[in-house]
């Protein structure tokens, strides 16, 4: 029984755990062993239908273990991070399945000090959970703990947001953005206007069921239309709970976060602020970035996939900036984690200080192509023990050699195999990364059949 991903824990919003009575045991086990100093629990969530439902049941367990709950209401997961370190909590949860759709949902955890809780808190959690889980534990309701709502607290987040950029820096310029139907349909609009930016905003109409829907930074093409037909100044596109951003240059061309990390890793070191000259990126980021950031001098320091990997490197090499391909971006002397909409103003004051439009910053990063493929599999069982699959992987990495890179691995929150491929012919690399799904998949098959 392993409810712990790499994000927190994730699944059917329908199905076990996020049943009533599992999620409230969640409540209970993490308000239980935390440090009883502070003034109890932070709790947002993103627009999902089943996220009221499962705020009640996770303050039915943490006001039965004598912890009171402070309701935020939907809003940026970064946003909790950030109101938890700058505030006296002893911790935090988030409601959000991120960039999943709205049938899925999850919980996410923080410390008092707004950062993600490491693998062995985490561990210890699960097996509290599992006990009382097996055990068949009964909470008792516990009406003498009032929950407070959280209302002035957003209104600080956003302040601090304002206070990123000067006033009136955004004046005259055009933005466009795709708040995903989620978590940041309110206040990303709102900042951006109380920056004097003409904002043209799309998906921003939650149902409780579009979250995600055919938008936000899984799908960028969507604002980067809204771009090229307004003639905006950039585009940006969230995820569902805002704590990864893609950006559109003013042309209507999509640059994920590689380029992100690219752009503001270079202003950094040519104006003498890019802490040990360090860039944290991940596995997955493109070869073509870590080869302009070596001929750029920049140190390179690869991480596992995951912003908590990220912010664990970021810490050891000491580093300030660090983030994935996938719009996770984190500004170490800002936040601990990852923050869409941080992310987004610490850009825009780049371009605004420098004068130049996004796809001028970005044209000395040439990416090679690169291939992902995700396929569902039965089982995740270690690539160590798919002796064919791997024997395949090594005779690619010997072909590739220098101009080009495999990586194979599992996703954390779905049974998911994700082959990524990098090389100078796109038509060649998907071949090839497809014959890896291929043999994987045939031999994933074999060994669940075997046990």
């Amino acid at each position: 029984m392993k409810f712990f991903g790499t994000d927190g824990i994730r699944g059917k919003s329908n199905e076990f755990p996020f049943d009533n009575n599992t999620v409230s045991l969640i409540g209970y086990v993490l308000a239980e062993t935390l440090d009883k100093k502070g003034n109890g629990i932070l709790i947002g969530r993103d627009t999902r239908e089943s996220g009221k439902r499962i705020l009640k049941a996770l303050q039915y367990g943490i006001n039965a273990a004598g912890i009171k709950v402070t309701d935020l209401g939907v809003l940026p997961t970064p946003a909790v991070a950030y109101l938890l370190k700058n505030n006296n909590y002893q911790a935090g949860i988030v409601i959000s399945a991120s960039h999943n759709p709205y049938l899925d949902n999850g919980i996410k955890f923080f410390s008092s000090k707004g950062k993600k809780l490491p693998d062995k808190v985490e561990a210890k959690l699960e097996k509290h959970l599992v006990k009382y889980i097996e055990e068949k534990r009964v909470l008792s309701k516990n009406s003498k703990i009032k929950n407070v709502s959280g209302k002035n607290l957003v209104k600080q987040y956003e302040k601090f947001l304002i206070s990123l950029m000067p006033k009136d820096a955004l004046k005259g310029k055009t933005i466009a953005i795709d708040c995903a139907n989620g978590a940041s349909y309110k206040i990303a609009p709102e900042v951006l206007k109380k920056l004097k930016a003409n904002v043209v905003v799309i998906n921003n109409k939650p149902t409780g069921k579009n979250i995600n829907l055919n938008c936000g930074a899984l799908h960028p093409e969507t604002v980067a239309k809204v771009v090229k037909a307004k003639k905006t100044f950039c585009g940006f596109a969230f995820d569902g709970d805002a704590d990864r951003v893609i950006s559109v240059d003013d042309k209507g061309i999509v640059r994920d976060g590689d380029y992100f990390l690219g752009v503001v890793s270079k202003y950094l070191k040519d104006n003498n602020k890019l802490k040990n000259n360090t860039l944290v990126i991940t596995v997955m980021a493109n070869l073509g970035l870590i080869k302009a950031a070596k001929q750029e001098k920049i140190k390179v320091v690869t991480s596992k996939v995951g912003d908590r990997y990220v912010y664990e490197d970021l810490i050891k090499h000491k580093s300030i900036i660090g983030g994935e391909q996938s719009g996770h971006i984190i500004f170490k002397q800002l936040l601990d984690t990852g923050d869409g909409l941080i992310s987004a103003l610490q850009l825009l004051n780049i371009l605004t200080k420098e004068n130049k439009p996004l796809s001028r910053m970005c044209g000395w990063i040439k990416k090679y192509p690169q291939v992902l493929i995700n396929e569902k599999v039965l089982e995740k069982i270690p690539l160590e023990k798919l002796p064919q699959t791997t024997k395949l992987i090594k005779q690619i990495e010997k072909k590739l050699g220098d101009n080009g890179r495999i990586l194979v691995r599992y996703s954390g929150t779905e049974k998911l195999l994700r082959v990524m491929l990098e090389g100078q012919d796109k038509k060649e690399i998907k071949k090839i990364a497809q014959d890896v799904i291929n043999v994987a998949k045939k031999e994933i098959e074999k060994t669940v059949k075997e046990k």
